[in-house]
């Protein structure tokens, strides 16, 4: 085989980057993750607002997390497992970081308990500790909407092993009936904040803020900037487009518009560590 040591090098980099892909898709692992609660609007003040350090210039209400009622039956069989879902099943929320097209929200099928016979395997294939610690369904089907149509058309088998398992498939389109709206209650929000140059030069920062049943919940990365270098300025923080007209250095007051509130929405609670 004859080359220059250019082609090989070329040939050694596209193969490692075709194998570092397989890798990446073998190693795929979703997982279910917290429902997202949906954020319901109306309390976002409408139009130009003079916001002084320590203001909240945005804030919803959180929804109770959804749920969808199936209108249409669905029958699944992927990689084995097999399952029919009757008209009028209930689907809970959640969310499943990595699936592509990152889509806000899924409704996943209940968790099974594990049944008698599964945990006499699990006890005699690992003796005391497969009775103390029976299997569970191993899998689970989580369906989504992709063109908010109300209409299910993907679906993804959690836990599934393989790369054929781990990727999104398209399903025969079911209808279903959102359940949504409910209010959470006990003051549970979210907030944007405005809290001035927060000692940056050329920049104003908003912190988000969360508030569930009276407790105000930390959250990572709080804290957007927004550079004033030249205005107006806007950024998107959770959903919410904020712009920035004016700024005053001398009292830190700023001329804010919200030109896209942070309801509609979802937003996904980090969980307590």
């Amino acid at each position: 085989m004859t080359g220059t040591p250019g082609t090989f090098s070329g040939m050694r980099m596209a193969g490692l980057a075709a194998m570092l892909l397989l890798t990446a898709a073998k190693n795929t692992d979703y997982k279910v993750g917290p429902a997202p609660l949906p954020l319901l609007p109306g309390r976002t003040p409408a139009g130009e607002q003079l916001a002084r350090p320590g203001d909240v210039v945005a804030q919803s209400r959180f929804g109770r997390a959804e749920t969808i009622l199936l209108v249409d039956p669905i029958a699944l069989d992927r990689l084995g497992q097999k399952r029919n879902f009757t008209k009028e099943t209930v689907f809970e929320s959640a969310s499943v970081p990595g699936v592509p097209g990152d889509p806000p929200v899924l409704f996943c099928e209940a968790e099974q308990q594990p049944s008698l016979a599964k945990a006499m395997v699990g006890s005699m294939a690992f003796g005391m500790v497969g009775v103390l610690r029976p299997t569970r369904l191993v899998t689970r089907y989580c369906l989504y909407d992709t063109d908010h149509d109300e209409k299910l058309d993907h679906a993804i088998l959690i836990g599934a092993k393989g790369d054929s398992g781990h990727a999104p498939f398209a399903i025969t389109p079911a209808r279903y009936g959102l359940i949504t709206g409910m209010l959470l209650g006990g003051g549970s929000e979210l907030r944007l904040r405005y809290a001035g140059n927060a000692g940056e030069k050329d920049s104003v920062s908003f912190d988000t803020e969360v508030t569930m049943f009276g407790m105000v919940r930390p959250l990572p990365g709080a804290r957007h900037a927004i550079p004033i270098a030249k205005l107006p300025a806007y950024a998107v923080i959770e959903g919410a487009v904020v712009t920035v007209l004016g700024y005053d250095p001398e009292t830190r007051i700023a001329r804010v518009r919200i030109d896209r509130d942070l309801a509609p929405g979802h937003f996904v609670m980090p969980e307590q560590k």
